[in-house]
């Protein structure tokens, strides 16, 4: 050691020798001794006493150089700059003396360039002893620096994981209640989608009962007519009968002057006075024309009741299999005030297999597509019934079965076309149509019973609508258990 004042015998100028490099600090943060090679590079620190921080600026770690701070990372590896001439760096590990009364870098420079050592004053043989054992150290704290960021390192994953864990829980309870929320949506949804089918439903059973109250001025005057011809020859039958009757008691009295043998010749013109009176031969003539009529009035009024029963037979909501051409007649016969007085009327119905479908909606089809040819025949002709006509035809076709109702009237324009089938659009005039006729037609067709429903047209000429029904409608893919709206 070249400080006496450092140094204060042999064994600790020896030690200075031995550790060129290493820097002492008391208790009292004062540099209490300095190796050899650091005593020649920094002669002042060699002289008197100094304070670590006036010579020198601990880059690493990151603590300031009073003795508590020293002790407290004494784990950790130093790296010490010079603040006279910065391009000295050592590197230092720090050894705590056993009574705790000191601390020693045990240091060694950092050199890239080993040009430097003569700038510096230094030279090889001025760290033959210490280098090894500095570098070994050197290793050792590298390794533990290394540990030490490893397990720092690790410490910040494991709490970007904890974070991440809670933000994955925090944004899955979101998406959960989401998810519950969508649910609710959806059960909703299903709520307001059975309401609206029930209200489907409703809206074609009053569409039902309002086409049969405006038709119910005609049936009443269809009634009414063959009612008529009944209370009529029942009239002229009681008329006939009491004649038939006057004839008979004068017949009865004259049979005992008949029996005595007595003037015949007055019983002759007795007789042929109250045969004359009788009229027996018009009678004759007239009174089976009567039964005839009475007979046809009531099988027509039976004929009209059994067609209302039908066509307004309560829906079921399970399929059953109809004869639908049947069901045609029905509703034509229910219908007929509706055309009667502005088409005639030509059928041609085929023999057709039994169809699974509901009955009173299909009515309803045929009744709607029945008044709309009528309709569009008086838009077109007037209330002519010589020059307006409906052709109504049925038929099979594979597994399915067909009906047509054709038209001469004036036709669907072009431009509306596409819209025909869309609820609530009509192209009659404000009172004289929902415009639900269609849309629920095609509902009943295309989706409760998986058919078709489709139309031709030419304006000015007329409109063929087509129905096809399959005669399974299971098949497509409509449950015939489960009636839709």
């Amino acid at each position: 050691m070249t400080n006496t004042n450092f140094v204060a015998d042999a064994k600790e100028s020896l030690l200075a020798q031995a550790f060129p490099f290493n820097i002492v600090i008391s208790s009292d943060d004062e540099i209490v001794q300095i190796g050899a090679s650091l005593a020649r590079i920094f002669p002042d620190v060699a002289n008197g006493k100094h304070r670590l921080e006036h010579h020198f600026v601990i880059d690493h770690p990151n603590c300031n150089a009073s003795f508590e701070k020293l002790v407290e990372n004494s784990s950790k590896l130093f790296i010490i700059k010079s603040i006279e001439d910065p391009r000295f760096v050592l590197r230092a590990q720090l050894h705590v003396s056993s009574d705790k009364s000191n601390v020693t870098f045990l240091g060694s420079p950092w050199l890239t360039d080993l040009s430097l050592l003569s700038e510096l004053g230094l030279k090889m043989s001025d760290f033959p002893l210490h280098s090894p054992v500095s570098d070994f150290l050197m290793l050792v704290q590298a390794q533990r620096v290394s540990l030490e960021d490893s397990k720092r390192l690790s410490d910040e994953l494991s709490l970007l994981n904890k974070e991440l864990e809670a933000r994955v829980e925090r944004r899955t309870q979101a998406l959960e209640k989401q998810a519950a929320e969508l649910l609710e949506s959806k059960n909703q949804l299903e709520h307001e989608m059975s309401e609206r089918q029930r209200v489907e439903v409703e809206l074609r059973h009053a569409q039902k009962l309002e086409a049969v109250g405006q038709m119910s001025a005609g049936i009443a005057h269809e009634i009414n007519t063959p009612i008529q011809f009944v209370g009529d020859s029942l009239k002229f039958l009681n008329e006939a009968f009491l004649d038939l009757s006057k004839v008979a008691s004068t017949s009865k009295n004259c049979l005992p002057i008949l029996d005595s043998r007595a003037e015949t010749k007055e019983v002759h013109d007795v007789l042929g006075e109250a045969l004359e009176d009788a009229d027996i031969e018009y009678l004759d003539e007239r009174v089976p024309k009567a039964l005839e009529r009475a007979r046809n009035g009531v099988e027509r009024v039976s004929n009209i009741v059994k067609a209302m029963k039908d066509f307004s037979h309560p829906d079921e909501r399970d399929m059953t299999v109809a004869d639908l051409n049947s069901a045609i007649e029905s509703t034509l016969v229910v219908a007929a005030n509706e055309y009667k007085y502005s088409a005639a009327l030509k059928k041609e119905l085929q023999e057709l297999p039994p169809v699974l479908c509901h009955l009173g909606d299909i009515n309803q089809v045929v009744l709607n597509l029945i008044v709309n040819a009528a309709h569009a025949i008086i838009e077109l002709h007037g209330s002519s019934v010589d020059e307006g006509l409906i052709t109504i035809k049925s038929w099979s076709a594979d597994e399915n079965v067909m009906i047509s109702i054709a038209d001469n009237g004036a036709g669907i324009p072009e431009s509306v076309q596409e819209r025909i089938f869309d609820p609530f659009f009509t192209t009659k005039e404000v009172g004289k149509g929902t415009g639900q006729g269609l849309s629920i037609s095609h509902k009943i067709i295309v989706e409760n019973h998986g058919g078709q429903l489709f139309f031709e047209t030419e304006e000015d000429v007329g409109t063929t609508f087509y129905i096809k029904l399959p005669l399974d409608p299971s098949k497509q893919g409509v449950k015939p258990e489960e009636k839709a709206a």
